[in-house]
């Protein structure tokens, strides 16, 4: 991995897993975003709040695809979007790249930006799942919210990008849900995403979300892409520390 990649310069990828030749597992590139590839020159896309404002699911999917063209041609397999988080406060700092307050229209564009997407050959991570829905505390943050509501308000969009828009991949959030960091609650990586809704994709956390690789692992989180130590004491996934958890 690189970590420069975070930086958006040119020949780099903001994430990068160098591959395990002996299982024929080739390189996996990622990159940012939702407004625009984040890697070096790249087309800057209106805001997703724009977009939104169209009300018009055509022009999501010519979106995506242009967004996945340039993932693409740049040598990327994933890209980080889209943002089907609902807005629920201006302050949020991912305001700008969602798709607005309302549950079905996020839904509905956001399957309509995966399909346009992922047709180009590249696979859709959509986040940030779930209720990460402000920017105070984010990383320790215990987001309450009873099933009811859960269901109704924050994850529609989310069953929408799996069931409808056949997303690749999901990112975890950096907040707790109702206790548990979302990257180790088996209620929602298990029980919902994978039973509930049947993803065969895989989950990847937010950089930093990663809290404990044992509870992680057993939850659902499959690949950890953060190549330093993660904020707020987490830990990151290493052959010696995966080995270990798993023995424990």
């Amino acid at each position: 991995d690189d970590p420069q990649g975070v930086t958006g310069r040119a020949g780099t990828h903001t994430g990068a897993a160098l591959g395990v030749p002996r299982l024929d597992l080739p390189p996996l590139y990622l990159t940012d975003g939702p407004v625009g590839v984040r890697q070096g020159q790249a087309t800057a896309l209106p805001s997703s709040m724009a977009l939104a404002a169209s009300f018009n699911r055509r022009l999501a999917r010519r979106d995506g695809a242009l967004v996945g063209n340039e993932a693409k041609l740049k040598g990327n397999d994933v890209v980080y979007a889209p943002t089907i988080n609902l807005l629920r406060t201006p302050l949020w700092g991912r305001a700008f790249e969602s798709l607005g307050e309302d549950p079905l229209l996020t839904a509905q564009l956001g399957v309509a930006w995966i399909r346009g997407l992922q047709a180009q050959g590249v696979i859709a991570n959509v986040k940030h799942f779930a209720v990460n829905n402000q920017e105070d505390r984010r990383f320790s943050v215990d987001a309450r919210v009873d099933e009811r509501k859960l269901v109704e308000l924050y994850l529609p969009q989310f069953e929408a990008a799996v069931r409808q828009g056949k997303a690749g991949s999901v990112m975890c959030s950096y907040n707790r849900l109702n206790g548990p960091h979302a990257c180790e609650s088996s209620w929602l990586l298990d029980r919902v995403l994978r039973r509930r809704w049947g993803f065969r994709g895989f989950v990847l956390a937010d950089y930093g979300a990663s809290k404990r690789i044992g509870t992680g692992l057993r939850a659902g989180l499959d690949f950890e892409p953060f190549p330093f130590v993660d904020f707020d004491g987490g830990e990151s996934y290493t052959p010696a520390a995966v080995e270990a958890a798993l023995a424990a």
